[in-house]
């Protein structure tokens, strides 16, 4: 005996011109399942921290440079934006407490590299290349290389002794003007927007830090961090 099942999925097929039933359904399963189980147990999200700089809010923010505590907005413009830095042999730190209930935690941010990042290339002397790194409450989650130029860089993977040659401006969003060394460059400066969620409970400190090679100045390499987010999710 024929079911309704069939008769109905015709009479709807037919109403929205789609010819074969038994496809829509194939569509339609999936998504009434999503319908009937999304609803139910949804993590609480609260953002506690958003920052796009363009007021010149730098709370909850301390910059740490080669002489200890640096008192210093750093709060520039670049390409008609305002943007935290820019920022060369230095660590950002960011403390929140007092966060609500969670147990995860979801970070977001634009990246910029400006001027000479030379990726893997490590110069005659040097133990590391030029790194850049994001530590959460002590914890290195990503210790990478990125390339403005030629050179292979390792994001989006991180820096090891025997590193991963990705090409440059690899999982970039773009590139813009350079900032000093290659302002002359329409690609002198690279973008890459950043997510990171992980498990977490309690307050929470990050780091953003480089470590350029020797002898580097902020004219010749420096970066820079614009719209940072901090969202504590809680699933039940």
């Amino acid at each position: 005996m024929e079911s309704g099942y069939p008769r109905v999925l015709t009479y709807f097929c037919s109403m929205i011109r789609v010819s074969n039933p038994f496809k829509l359904a194939l569509v339609l399963f999936p998504f009434c399942f999503t319908i009937s189980g999304c609803f139910k147990d949804l993590p609480d999200k609260t953002v506690v921290y958003k920052n796009d700089f363009e007021t010149g809010n730098r709370s909850k923010i301390k910059i740490f440079g080669p002489q200890g505590f640096t008192d210093s907005l750093k709060i520039t413009s670049f390409y008609n934006s305002k943007v935290f830095g820019r920022f060369n042999s230095e660590y950002v730190i960011i403390n929140l407490d007092t966060l609500p209930e969670h147990n995860a935690i979801k970070i977001e941010f634009d990246l910029y590299l400006h001027d000479q990042w030379e990726g893997n290339r490590k110069i005659t002397g040097a133990i590391f290349p030029d790194l850049w790194q994001l530590t959460i409450d002590k914890n290195v989650v990503l210790s990478t290389t990125f390339s403005n130029g030629n050179y292979p860089q390792s994001y989006p993977d991180n820096y090891q002794t025997n590193p991963i040659d990705n090409a440059a401006l690899g999982n970039s969003w773009g590139v813009l003007p350079g900032a000093c060394l290659f302002n002359n460059r329409s690609n002198g400066t690279s973008h890459y927007k950043f997510e990171y969620t992980t498990t977490h409970k309690g307050d929470i400190e990050l780091i953003l830090n480089d470590l350029p090679k020797p002898n580097a100045n902020q004219c010749t390499k420096s970066w820079s961090i614009d719209n940072l987010q901090v969202t504590a999710i809680n699933y039940k």
